[in-house]
């Protein structure tokens, strides 16, 4: 009897060791992060660093994954591009969060996408792809012409003066193919 309960402390001592060594992701993450460049995430600047510190940076982010930065305000700018070879990148990435520069203005954030979009095309990795912007109660960033259909797939987040939007670039075709085998299966 003894022995079946030390059998069973030390699974149970082991399952969660075990349960652990299976959330470390083995495929290489693109990371896109488009954030507004205008003044309207200023007042709410060191809210968004934490955030993007704790949610991206440290948590979703690991060795091997390629992140690209841009901001915008009258156009689009790449600020950082790199893939992280290690603790000291990520770093690296919190110092170029920390320094975000705000102009007055509007952020125009549709050639920024634009470009993540054509990214995503010639892509191999998992992409993911984040837009920090200011809230709706505030100006929102300017979307013109065909760039709103880019925003076709998104999940919003609100926090008190600014926004996260997740953006699933690329996902017409796949979307559309679901469908039609959906509807094909079924009569």
């Amino acid at each position: 009897m003894k022995k079946k309960y030390r059998f069973i402390l030390v699974i149970g001592l082991l399952f969660p060791a075990v349960l652990g060594a299976g959330d470390k992701r083995h495929i290489p993450l693109e990371l896109f992060l488009i954030i507004d460049g205008s003044s309207t995430l200023k007042n709410v600047q060191p809210a968004v660093v934490r955030w993007l510190h704790e949610q991206v940076v440290d948590s979703i982010l690991q060795e091997g994954d390629r992140l690209t930065i841009w901001v915008t305000a009258e156009k689009g700018e790449v600020i950082f591009s790199d893939v992280l070879k290690g603790a000291g990148d990520k770093a690296r990435i919190k110092r170029v969060l920390q320094s975000l520069p705000f102009q007055e203005g509007t952020a125009n954030v549709a050639g920024a996408i634009r470009d993540a979009t054509a990214r995503v095309q010639r892509s191999r990795s998992m992409v993911y792809t984040l837009l920090i912007s200011g809230s709706t109660t505030g100006r929102s960033p300017s979307l013109g012409g065909d760039a709103v259909g880019l925003l076709r797939f998104t999940r919003v987040e609100e926090f008190s003066g600014w926004r996260a939007t997740v953006i699933g670039l690329g996902l017409t075709a796949r979307v559309q193919q679901a469908a039609a085998a959906y509807m094909q299966g079924n009569p």
